[in-house]
């Protein structure tokens, strides 16, 4: 048995001081609790203990002068997260991938979890189906048949936990329907769906919005300013009015891929309930850049995304901590409201949160410990905690 004493516990509906009794690999008891004899004491010196961190959507891993993809080790990935506090995560194969390293990735995340003792819990497709002038281009995009998409979460082998699609193509009710059959979440995203499209979805069961704000569009195109001079019917504001979906959010630390205002307009429609952080971390070796070697003004100065040569995005060198501690300066949420976000929220949308998300008895004894400003220090896994803790970088 182990004692977490003097820490301020995280809870889903407010923060307060006590000790969180851990038995094996799970939490016994959390708050005002006798400690039993012979229980070994683990000081916490006044950090804040809350639920290990989930991400829902990362492709790779780009800090401590260490690159992963989960192209070629989804395992390696998966560890290093770990150490940022990533408890539990669903890695997400891409929709610019080939049959075979889609297949691959599915098949490394399949061994990891018949393995256990370790942080991957799911997949997430993101993809392929998606409507590529919101992604990497057409020369990637696969020719849509129900054989090939079934062939996708066969291989799964029911570890496919949600899955990232366009409204709009014109298949997409097929996609819909096996999404539905495998039991499979609902997601969209790069897409620049019709608001019909957009309710289609929801009336499906539509859930997760990829990445608000990143990589949607408006279906009018370039001339959905043309009347208003404002891009209204854009489908993050047509979503942002759809109540009880979930929206992710990647918070770098200059707004980059979302905005300060625009994430504070998320967190006001859609609540603190349903803001899920994500990293969206990639590594690429055409983004491998010095950020050091570029004037502040340029975007390859950014030290959290990954940015081309060419100033192309390739998405980020976060954590859902950074995301957290990004995402509390931009909106000033408090760290409540920020493991909420970076954990309890994906939990509930994913259905993990039986066993993850929060601090209360008989829940994982994954843990996380963080300072006032979403700093991580000290990270519990089963019940153990790591000898290896990194702190973002950026800080």
């Amino acid at each position: 048995m182990k004692a977490l004493i003097n820490g301020k516990i995280v809870y889903k509906d407010r923060i307060s001081e006590g000790t969180v009794l851990i038995n094996g690999e799970r939490i016994e008891a959390a708050g005002e609790v006798s400690i039993p004899e012979n229980c070994e004491i683990i000081d916490a010196e006044g950090l804040f203990i809350g639920p290990g961190l989930i991400d829902e959507h990362v492709h790779g891993y780009h800090q401590y002068g260490e690159g992963y993809d989960i192209i070629d080790n989804t395992r390696a990935v998966a560890d290093a997260h770990l150490k940022h506090g990533v408890t539990a995560i669903t890695p997400s194969p891409s929709y610019s991938l080939r049959m075979e390293r889609y297949l691959s990735i599915i098949e490394q995340c399949n061994n990891a979890i018949a393995e256990g003792h370790n942080s991957i819990v799911g997949i997430h497709l993101e993809g392929p189906y998606i409507n590529y002038r919101l992604g990497a281009g057409r020369k990637y995009a696969w020719k849509y048949s129900d054989e090939i998409f079934e062939r996708l979460f066969e291989a799964g082998q029911g570890h496919v936990m949600h899955c990232t699609y366009a409204p709009e193509m014109d298949y997409a009710e097929k996609v819909e329907d096996i999404i539905c059959k495998h039991g499979v979440v609902m997601d969209i995203g790069h897409t620049a769906a019709d608001p019909d499209s957009i309710y289609r979805s929801a009336r499906k069961g539509l859930k997760i919005v990829t990445h608000l704000f990143d990589a949607t569009g408006n279906y009018k195109g370039i001339h959905a300013f043309d009347m208003t001079a404002d891009p209204q019917d854009g489908v993050s504001y047509v979503v942002l009015g759809i109540p009880g979906l979930y929206y992710e959010i990647i918070s770098d630390v200059r707004g980059v891929h979302v905005t300060s205002p625009s994430q504070r307009l998320a967190l006001k429609c859609a609540g603190e309930d349903h803001i899920i952080l994500v990293s969206d971390c990639t590594y690429h070796k055409r983004a491998d850049l010095n950020p050091e070697d570029y004037p502040e003004n340029d975007l390859r100065s950014s030290k959290d995304i990954n940015v081309g040569k060419e100033g192309r995005l390739f998405g980020s060198r976060l954590t859902v901590a950074d995301c957290a501690a990004n995402f509390m300066k931009a909106t000033g949420a408090d760290i409540r409201v920020a493991f909420k976000c970076a954990s309890t929220n994906s939990a509930a949308a994913l259905g993990l949160d039986d066993e993850r998300g929060s601090i209360e008895p008989g829940k994982r004894a994954d843990i996380v410990m963080v300072d006032e400003g979403f700093h991580v220090r000290r990270v519990f896994f089963e019940g153990r905690e790591l000898p290896e803790v990194r702190t973002s970088v950026f800080a």
